[in-house]
């Protein structure tokens, strides 16, 4: 014979281990937090690696234009202003790194401080010179 309470008494069994639905939210937000945040990462890093490759095809052709403009070079100081003019280009796309860098790193700081914020956390103060002083004399004494 058959028990019609079985079914019945295994889905209590399974509801109890169940997680509790606020437990649930926060994992979902949490999860969506963080991959939102990592697919923002990636956009960024994509941009500064794709404007870096453009920086760099554009130097390699540059440096191929100023080879064969050195070449037809029919005196010194022409032979000098092409490399001078190179070397002008390279300084250039040198900074554009340097300027991409630090946009890419200030976006990178804006998506921490983003999910911080979003998971409630805080910035850990910083201690007035007050404090500091205090507590390295704490110590001495």
């Amino acid at each position: 014979m058959k028990d019609s309470n079985a079914p019945g008494q295994f889905g209590v069994t399974q509801y109890g281990f169940r997680p509790p639905p606020e437990l649930l939210e926060t994992m979902q937000n949490n999860f969506y937090s963080f991959w939102e945040g990592q697919d923002k990462l990636l956009n960024a890093m994509q941009t500064f690696a794709n404007s870096w490759f453009e920086r760099r095809h554009a130097g390699t052709h540059a440096a191929l234009e100023a080879a064969q403009r050195m070449c037809k070079a029919e005196t010194l100081v022409d032979l000098v202003r092409e490399y001078q003019e190179w070397l002008n280009g390279v300084m250039q796309r040198l900074a554009a790194d340097g300027l991409a860098g630090q946009q890419e790193g200030v976006a990178f700081i804006g998506i921490v401080a983003a999910e911080m914020r979003s998971r409630g956390s805080e910035m850990p103060a910083e201690t007035s010179p007050d404090e500091s002083s205090t507590s390295v004399h704490a110590h001495a004494a």
